[in-house]
């Protein structure tokens, strides 16, 4: 079997996209080794634990027994949470009023760290050690409260109980994102997709703009990228960040 096709069945056998009225959910496993989520999910994995996230709540299940998970904890967050994030031990959770830290113990049993408030908007999020990446999207979220923009934050968790807003990058319509070392992927739904280098994490630098496909979410892994959209599944190459290449699209269309 060839690599392309090989990761093309890994990644379909993890991600489920399903169309919402203004947005698109990624569901995904993802750390320890269970397989990479986007930047939309709404559940990951972290060592024996699965959480999952709904409008309101946290839930935490033991899948030590895969054929038999039980739920053992849930935790409510706040109205209009959106995506799941893990960090190493912690879960990032966008929500449509801020990011929301938790920190998961031994026992599976997440617990509240800190958070960064801002304008009720549409907030997916992604992290390395030291920041995390948060894009607000006001264009098609209902949700929005007056006064809130299109941006990409930059937000330093450098102190994960203190985060701290260090930039905000105004943007036409953000939707998901994806981390990989210092290049950062930004969706912009019928806009695209911009590149950002991130040699300077306080302040991306935008390298390179795609602009004739829809982007909704993207999943970056060893130079291969998979972007997400209303109605393909586009796998570019980027092992060339100055020359990346489309390397197949599959067409999912309703």
């Amino acid at each position: 079997m060839t690599k392309i096709s090989t990761f093309l069945l890994a990644l379909l056998a993890f991600f489920v996209l399903s169309c919402a009225e203004d947005s698109a959910d990624i569901s995904a496993a993802a750390s320890s080794g269970t397989g990479v989520g986007g930047s939309l999910a709404r559940f990951t994995i972290i060592g024996d634990y699965l959480y999952t996230v709904d409008n309101t709540t946290l839930a935490t299940f033991d899948i030590s027994a895969p054929e038999a998970p039980q739920k053992i904890d849930e935790t409510v967050v706040t109205q209009g949470v959106e995506t799941i994030f893990p960090l190493k031990d912690h879960l990032l959770l966008g929500t449509q009023r801020g990011m929301f830290i938790y920190r998961v113990s031994d026992t599976g049993l997440p617990a509240y760290v800190s958070e960064y408030q801002h304008v009720v908007s549409c907030d997916p999020v992604v992290a390395n050690q030291n920041y995390a990446y948060v894009t607000l999207r006001v264009s098609e979220c209902r949700e929005a409260a007056v006064g809130a923009a299109n941006t990409l934050d930059v937000i330093n968790i450098s102190n994960i109980e203190q985060p701290n807003l260090v930039n905000s990058l105004s943007l036409d319509g953000p939707y998901g994102l994806g981390l990989d070392g210092n290049v950062l992927f930004v969706c912009e739904g019928s806009n695209g997709l911009r590149i950002f280098n991130l040699d300077n994490p306080e302040a991306p630098e935008q390298i390179n703009y795609l602009n004739d496909f829809n982007a909704v979410d993207v999943i970056p892994l060893d130079g291969t990228l998979l972007v997400v959209g209303p109605d393909a599944l586009i796998q570019l190459d980027y092992s060339d960040i100055n020359n990346i290449q489309v390397v197949s699209e599959i067409s999912i269309g309703v």
